[in-house]
C-alpha cells in the first residue's frame, strides 16, 4: 500500500517508517501537521494514513482525519497516547481502521496494517462489477457506458473521466486529479476541464455529474 504518515515525533515518524517499509509498504512521505497532507493529496493518490491524534498545526489529528476521509474517502489508523474513552470516541466518529497506543511495537503496527489494507480491498469492486447510475451503466471490464441497453459512444477524455468518476462512485473526485489522470503531464487549466464536463453533459443528458463546491466532480451511483 501507498501509505502517508502525519507524527509530529520525529524518532516515532521514523520508527513507522521503517517499520512499513520493512513489510514491503510504501511510505510516500512524513508529515508533523495537516496541511502538507492535504497538499499531497492534491497531488497523488494514498491508500491510508498513519494519523497521531496530537499533531501540530491548526487542526488535530481527528479533524485532519475527518477532512480527508470526507474529501478523498481516506480512511485513518489513529496513532495516540491516551487510552482514555473520550478520546477514543471522538475518534470514533471519524471510522478509523485501527488505532496504535504509544509507544508502538513492530508487532502492533504489522497487525494494524493487516487489517486495514484487507478492509480497504473488500471496499473495493471487483474488476467485473458494473456500476449503475439512473440509466446508465459503466461495465470497467470493457471499459463501455450503455444507456439502457445501448452503447454510448464518448470520445478518449470524455470516456476517461466518465471511467474516473464511475469507479469513484458517491466520493467527490479532485478536479487536480481528474486533470492529472486525462491530461497526465500537458498543461491542463479548469476551462479545459469544464469543457469536458460540458460534452459529457450534452451526451448524457440523464447522468448526474455533480460539481462539488469547486472541489471536483462525483457522480452518484448504485
Amino acid at each position: 500500500m501507498d501509505i502517508a504518515i502525519v507524527e509530529d515525533d520525529a524518532l516515532t515518524a521514523l520508527f513507522l517508517t521503517e517499520t512499513l517499509e520493512d513489510l514491503g509498504h510504501t511510505v510516500l512521505s512524513s508529515f508533523d501537521s495537516a496541511q502538507p497532507l492535504f497538499d499531497l493529496l492534491d497531488k497523488t493518490s494514498v491508500d491510508l494514513v498513519l494519523m497521531d491524534i496530537e499533531i501540530n498545526g491548526r487542526l488535530d489529528g481527528i479533524q485532519c482525519a475527518q477532512e480527508i476521509y470526507r474529501d478523498h474517502n481516506i480512511r485513518s489508523i489513529f496513532i495516540t497516547s491516551y487510552q482514555n474513552s473520550t478520546t477514543i470516541q471522538d475518534a470514533m466518529d471519524v471510522s478509523p481502521l485501527g488505532y496504535l497506543i504509544k509507544p508502538v511495537s513492530e508487532p502492533d503496527i504489522e497487525a494494524a496494517i493487516l487489517l486495514a489494507s484487507q478492509s480497504i480491498r473488500s471496499a473495493l469492486p471487483t474488476e467485473k462489477e458494473s456500476y449503475r447510475s439512473g440509466c446508465y451503466t459503466f461495465n470497467p471490464e470493457h471499459n463501455t457506458i450503455k444507456h439502457n441497453d445501448n452503447l454510448v459512444k464518448l470520445g478518449k477524455n470524455e470516456l476517461k473521466l466518465v471511467s474516473l468518476l464511475f469507479k469513484h462512485g458517491n466520493n467527490v473526485v479532485h478536479s487536480d486529479e481528474i486533470k492529472r489522470h486525462i491530461w497526465e503531464d500537458d498543461v491542463c487549466n479548469d476551462e479545459s476541464l469544464r469543457q469536458l464536463i460540458y460534452r459529457i453533459r450534452k451526451k448524457l443528458p440523464e447522468l448526474n455529474i455533480i460539481s462539488s463546491s469547486k472541489i471536483g466532480y462525483l457522480i452518484e451511483c448504485h
